[in-house]
């Protein structure tokens, strides 16, 4: 499957830009959480880019997404390789036109609470389900960096990073990395949160025409 059904959500921490104090890991985790518990859904500009570590190759592609707790998700990338991968909180759906393909899968077969994008599609918490560090490679004056590794089963599900606005802790990227080496990394821009996004735009209809094949996901 690719990389943006796996991947899509989570949380983010950091470390103290220049001039500010020293923020504990705790405090940025909390803050992270709190902000995304008064976050009902958001919607976003994005843009993606994944690299492929085996291929030594870095394909990027730009859209929309919107998110809906608990469960729900739409994401359209119509700029590079199109997709369309929408979660309903049953089943997850991802759809390739060039393909003409829709892979088909059960929600909670792919987001399960450890998996990294588990926190943005509400199902996650982090500080129940992921070990956090403060990540200061990238940190600046307007973003903190948090280091996300699953309390289980880590070596098979790879590792969160996330960028947070250090004005406000929304979540403005995430970079997945899993075992492989491959990353998945997204930029959110736009932000808006708490619109009334209707139940609707997270209904997946199956093109006329188009196969539809059940992802081999096991629990």
């Amino acid at each position: 499957m690719s990389a943006p059904a796996v991947w899509i959500c989570a949380l983010l921490i950091g470390f103290a830009g220049r001039g500010a104090r020293a923020l504990d890991v705790a405090e940025v985790v909390r803050k992270v959480q709190d902000r995304y518990d008064a976050t009902r859904e958001f919607t976003a500009d994005v843009t993606q880019e994944m690299t492929i570590a085996s291929l030594g190759k870095t394909t990027s592609a730009r859209g929309t997404v919107a998110f809906k707790k608990p469960g729900k998700m739409r994401w359209e990338l119509t700029d590079g390789d199109p997709q369309v991968i929408v979660a309903d909180g049953t089943t997850l759906w991802l759809y390739q036109p060039k393909e003409h393909q829709v892979l088909k899968a059960p929600f909670n077969a792919a987001f399960h609470s450890t998996t990294p994008i588990s926190f943005l599609t509400g199902v996650g918490r982090i500080s129940d389900d992921f070990t956090a560090t403060l990540d200061g490679a990238d940190a600046d004056d307007k973003r903190l960096y948090l280091l996300l590794v699953p309390r289980h089963d880590a070596e098979t599900l790879g590792t969160l990073r996330l960028a947070v606005a250090r004005d406000g802790y929304d979540i403005e990227g995430a970079e997945i990395r899993d075992p492989l080496g491959n990353a998945s990394r997204v930029r959110f821009e736009h932000i808006q949160r708490n619109g009334g996004l209707a139940d609707e735009r997270f209904v997946f209809q199956v093109p006329p025409g188009v196969d539809v094949v059940s992802a081999p996901f096991t629990q």
